[in-house]
């Protein structure tokens, strides 16, 4: 059932970034069920600093930009398909789409090792919850891709290269049955149709199906009231369960852990302490990386049952990223003919640039647990081509003093060869 309020897809937004983020050491009663099998690379420590920091902050843009009900991202999606589309900027290009993702004081290098090592452990890191991670590049068959862009990507994100006749409408079918297949049908296309300029698309997809660790029982899931801000109230399925949570309560947030699986995948609740305080506020001054990682360095395992309410709510959500992107620093990479992305191709005197980054997901959280997915589709266009005056007839010619106007020479040239 949806829910028209934005806290629980706040709520549902952790489901993504939580697994990166798995220091918390209170899951349960008998404290951690799961470990990571290794320790994390000097490099994925930092990919996972910066990625804190930028989930955050484009929830927080996302929040403010959006005035829809529920919002539902996932960071994690969206910083690894513009971190493939790093991998063809240049110059000051490349070091805006650095910044914006936080991963200054690391290289190319680095980046492409971090994820590439991260992914691996994400997908294996807890057998008893589903989580893959797929990405493609999808080019026009006419468009001549630098080699080794191809290859960085497809080595380190383990992408799919596709070449298609981008004219064809049949392409767009293609695309979107790939993000079907790997979403498990929860998101049926990311796009409707490939606009003209269109030569590259760099596509992102996640699935994660998860178990409670503790699981609601159906028949005590019961039709109950939830407040709006206005102060209106509708009609939920809450679903409720009596055990020993991990939680944490300030004057500041109420909070509480509700781990999957092996413990190691979380969803993490987040409710204002103060009840009237507006959740759009709540997302704006509190939600931050730093103060997720103060709540969570308190939280307690209760010595008495702690009795969790949690509606059952089902949501898409989709939302184009350019104008969030550019406010976050990312102005250069979207800009037709300024932009640097000659590591993906040469198209002089053409321009390529980033035309459009699009998002969507699908959450479900019932009595069994959360099953989500998402989509990241970096589109890449090129510029068309320059008004172009080709002087192969006759023609007349003046030059000129520009301040004054005063014309020094004019001519007329009908045959250019005598």
């Amino acid at each position: 059932m949806k829910i028209l309020n934005k806290l629980y897809t706040a709520i549902a937004l952790l489901i993504f970034f939580i697994a990166i983020a798995c220091n918390t050491n209170l899951t349960g009663p008998d404290g951690p069920k799961g470990e990571l099998p290794r320790e994390l690379t000097q490099n994925e420590k930092r990919l996972i600093e910066a990625d804190q920091v930028f989930s955050y902050e484009i929830f927080r843009n996302t929040v403010a930009f959006d005035d829809e009900e529920n919002v539902f991202i996932s960071p994690l999606s969206i910083s690894m398909a513009l971190a493939m589309t790093l991998n063809g900027a240049q110059g000051e290009t490349y070091n805006q789409m650095r910044e914006t993702l936080k991963l200054q004081g690391m290289d190319l290098e680095q980046i492409n090792d971090a994820f590439k090592s991260l992914i691996d452990l994400l997908v294996n890191v807890d057998p008893e919850v589903t989580f893959k991670i797929a990405n493609s590049i999808w080019y026009e068959e006419n468009f001549t891709v630098k080699q080794d862009f191809l290859e960085r990507v497809q080595s380190h994100y383990n992408a799919s290269i596709h070449e298609l006749d981008f004219l064809d409408p049949a392409s767009v079918n293609t695309i979107n049955l790939w993000v079907k297949e790997n979403t498990e049908g929860l998101i049926e296309k990311i796009i409707d149709e490939i606009d003209d300029d269109i030569v590259m698309y760099l596509i992102n997809a996640l699935y994660f199906k998860g178990d409670w660790l503790r699981q609601f029982d159906k028949k005590d899931t019961r039709p109950s009231d939830f407040y709006l801000e206005n102060g209106q109230t509708v009609t939920v399925d809450m679903m409720y369960q009596q055990d020993r949570f991990a939680t944490y309560f300030s004057d500041e947030v109420e909070m509480i852990e509700l781990p999957y699986g092996d413990s190691l995948f979380t969803m993490t609740v987040l409710l204002p302490a103060d009840r009237n305080m507006p959740i759009d506020r709540f997302v704006d001054e509190k939600v931050t990386a730093q103060n997720l990682k103060n709540w969570r360095s308190n939280l307690l395992v209760s010595s008495r049952d702690v009795m969790i309410h949690l509606p059952k709510f089902e949501l898409e959500y989709e939302i184009e990223y350019n104008d969030i992107l550019k406010a976050m620093g990312m102005e250069l990479p979207f800009d037709e003919w300024n932009a640097d992305f000659k590591g993906i191709a040469d198209v002089s005197p053409q321009n390529l640039y980033i035309s459009e980054v699009k998002h969507k997901t699908f959450v479900r959280v019932d009595e069994e647990g959360t099953e989500a997915a998402a989509v990241t589709s970096v589109g890449v266009g090129v510029t068309s081509m320059p008004p172009a005056v080709v002087v192969d007839r006759p023609f007349v010619f003046i030059i000129h003093e520009r301040e004054s106007g005063t014309n020094l020479f004019m001519g007329k040239v009908k045959n250019p060869t005598i």
